[in-house]
């Protein structure tokens, strides 16, 4: 149902009617998605609805005042909206009628890098290598989500903001400083050092600290207004200002892997020994990157194309000993360096480690140098030909309990790869850690060619994902959104969605803000 003639004209008002459209075309193409949980089986057949709900309007405001406006309206209006900055994960699903999109990539601009205060501040639709590249001029480095270097850099619009390099830079939740704020409502509030002194070096004072409101281990995804501006940490790069790259993408290579760097991949013969070297690598904080890729993604990120792709991960399942990680060393000068490499060397000899020699190929351990630190990766493991792609992503906690649990939920998968439902991909669970170990995080990734059995084989996994997620606590998974999910894991982390819905109550009373992907402020209201 389109919007009221008379509030499209106030809309476009506001930020001019270039900047506005309730067109069926434009509206489709915002409509586009890849959830699994818009598929479902219909007189026996597979109905992918890659199209979603169309918006009843798509806005590009450029600026607060402008997002301050529309939202101040929209509660006059009774409008809800949802909130899209690179929309990667999620954004374009409205839960019904009445739904507008806000589509932030008009607010693109880097406003500050402090190189002093080693923090940055950064509008919504700047994205993580157009930071990174900034700041590799000056020395210093970003954390970047791992969905890639073409996702947001504002630490509250990168969902759960773990990334490959979070030995070093940890991620979203850990780095996030003072935010520039549009509450549901339709106030700007400037939390931190910002709403005190007009600087964004710290984000829980002086006063009370809203931060735990804006996000915990993942954010509201629109469910709790709109962020305009929010300044991360920024950490020291020891590498050089640009990357000596060659060719195009997807035959490039560095001519020269950087002067105290090194990369490697390691496999070990058990999961046991593989989380032993983990940890002892933690423990000596000689890591840069420490990412627990299984062969299928290793082969995703080396092959450029499909065909090789699939020759090369059979040669590599040949090529290593069980499950694996790749590993970057860094070092500040050649002393540190080498300092490093013994130690890593020692760890890989007491757990009988073994490297995997494609790697130490400069040419092609270069180009995978380049591709996770620049996070080019994820964009090539997730959208190959060889099959569509999901995953299941249980959370944080530390490495036992959580490569326990994604185990688990990977011999589950293993079973429907027995049963021809999902494609044998070579994909084990992949464990890495974060600050060298004070916290870590680990993936089941799933492949698949669409059926209806395939369907109801992943949504059997999917749900009993979740019951093993309760047997085995290792935190609240990130795949927590909404109230259904709320409302099951709930009861088990101090009844948090009895907070979550009084937070949403009081900060959104007249519901303006898509409760879809957060929670509603009424028990059963969008189950």
């Amino acid at each position: 149902m389109p919007l009221d003639k008379n509030v499209y004209k106030a809309l476009e008002g506001i930020v001019g009617p270039e900047h506005i459209s309730d067109d069926p075309a434009i509206l489709d193409s915002y409509a586009w998605t890849t959830r699994v949980q818009n598929m479902e089986i219909r007189d026996g057949e597979v109905r992918l609805n890659k199209f979603a709900r169309r918006f009843e309007a798509v806005l590009l405001p450029a600026d607060t005042l402008e997002v301050q406006a529309i939202v101040k309206l929209c509660n006059r209006k009774q409008i809800k909206i949802r909130t899209f900055s690179t929309g990667f994960i999620a954004g374009n699903v409205p839960s019904g009628e009445r739904v507008i999109l806000l589509d932030l990539r008009r607010m693109n601009r880097i406003i500050e890098i402090d190189e002093q205060n080693m923090l940055a501040v950064v509008e919504p639709y700047v994205i993580g290598a157009q930071l990174q590249a900034e700041l590799m001029k000056r020395g210093l480095i970003a954390n970047v989500t791992g969905a890639g270097s073409h996702t947001s850099a504002l630490p509250l619009a990168a969902f759960w903001g773990t990334g490959h390099m979070g030995q070093t830079v940890s991620n979203g939740e850990r780095n996030l400083l003072a935010v520039e704020w549009v509450t549901p409502e339709g106030e700007t509030v400037r939390i931190g050092s910002l709403g005190a002194i007009g600087e964004y070096f710290c984000g829980d004072g002086p006063g009370f600290s809203l931060r735990g409101v804006l996000r915990g281990a993942i954010t509201p995804m629109g469910g709790m207004g709109i962020y305009t501006k929010a300044a991360t940490k920024v950490y020291h790069w020891p590498g050089p200002t640009e990357f000596p790259i060659e060719g195009t993408s997807p035959n490039y290579a560095p001519s020269a892997i950087p002067e105290n760097f090194m990369i490697r991949y390691f496999s070990f013969s058990t999961k046991e020994r593989l989380q032993e070297a983990i940890c002892k690598i933690g423990e000596a904080e000689i890591a840069f990157e420490l990412m627990g890729f299984p062969v299928s993604m290793m082969a995703a990120n080396i092959a450029t194309g499909n065909e090789e792709e699939v020759r090369l991960l059979a040669d590599l399942r040949k090529a290593v000993k069980g499950p694996g990680f790749v590993v970057i060393i860094v070092g500040n000068s050649r002393r540190e360096f080498e300092y490093k490499k013994k130690v890593l060397e020692r760890i890989v000899d007491e757990t009988e480690g073994r490297s995997l020699e494609m790697i130490e190929d400069e040419r092609v351990g270069g180009a995978l140098l380049w591709r996770l630190i620049r996070i080019t990766a994820s964009i090539r493991e997730t959208f190959r030909a060889t099959g569509e792609h999901t995953g299941i992503f249980p959370g944080h906690s530390e490495l036992g309990p959580i490569y326990r649990l994604t185990s688990r939920i990977a011999d589950l998968k293993q079973d429907l790869i027995a049963k021809g439902l999902l494609l044998d991909d070579g994909a084990e669970p992949f464990p890495w850690t974060e600050e060298h170990g004070s916290m870590a995080h680990a993936e089941v990734l799933i492949r698949y060619r669409s059926s209806p059995q395939t369907l109801q084989g992943i949504q059997w996994l999917n749900e009993e994902s979740i019951r093993l997620c309760l047997e085995e606590p290792a935190g609240v998974p990130f795949f927590v959104r909404g109230d259904r999910l709320h409302g099951i894991f709930g009861p088990s982390a101090s009844n948090y969605h009895v907070w979550l819905r009084r937070l949403k109550k009081a900060f959104d009373p007249n519901g303006v803000c898509d409760p879809l992907d957060y929670i509603s402020p009424e028990e059963g209201q969008n189950s």
